[in-house]
């Protein structure tokens, strides 16, 4: 009788190892599955700004590539941000994360990205170009800051940002603006990533 118990017993007691193992695989499963949705809830196009934000509107767009400036990268995340434009910027403790003209995108399937702003202003009494600040990150490729995109008809470019831009080819950060028959400001600048860990020719 008392082995029967002890029997009894054991397979209770695996029973229930089992099922709080699955419990538990379940809970990281549903966890994992939640990080995942967060992860692709972040867009590949945002606007930075309201339309009611004072200054010429600006689209920017582009695609990052691996760091042999060949294979688009999907899933890298773009942190931006700006001064209005009077070149002022609103920020929160000093915090440039929290800039009020900001915004964060993930490049999509084809590793393209976009962002609606307005053009900065130059800081007020000051000499410096006009730009946006970025960062890159994603799997494999830790956060880094790139160049600033700064504008090819800003007259305060220095001339070593202007020798820099021409060795980087289709990837130089001083962009050409174009306006549209709607009056929009656009341009295109493509990023090469520089920094990675793991995969450094392919994808991420």
């Amino acid at each position: 009788m008392g082995r029967m118990n002890r029997t009894n017993f054991l397979k209770r007691a695996t029973g229930a190892a089992l099922a709080l193992a699955f419990s538990t695989s379940l809970l990281a499963c549903h966890r994992q599955a939640v990080a995942n949705n967060a992860q692709d809830s972040v867009p590949w196009n945002i606007k930075v700004v309201s339309g009611q934000e004072p200054g010429e509107p600006l689209i920017v767009s582009g695609t990052i590539y691996s760091p042999d400036g060949k294979q688009p990268l999907p899933g890298i995340t773009l942190y931006v941000y700006q001064t209005d434009a009077t070149g002022r910027y609103t920020t929160s403790g000093g915090d440039n994360r929290g800039t009020r003209i900001h915004g964060v995108m993930r490049t999509n399937a084809e590793g393209r990205y976009e962002f609606r702003t307005i053009k900065p202003g130059s800081y007020p009494n000051s000499r410096n170009p006009a730009h946006i600040h970025a960062y890159v990150s994603g799997p494999g490729y830790p956060e880094y800051w790139i160049d600033e995109y700064l504008f090819a008809d800003d007259p305060f470019i220095k001339d070593e940002d202007k020798q820099k831009a021409g060795s980087e080819g289709k990837f130089s950060h001083i962009i050409s603006l174009t306006r549209g028959s709607d009056g929009i400001l656009r341009a295109v600048r493509d990023i090469k990533i520089e920094r990675c860990t793991k995969n450094c020719t392919g994808r991420s």
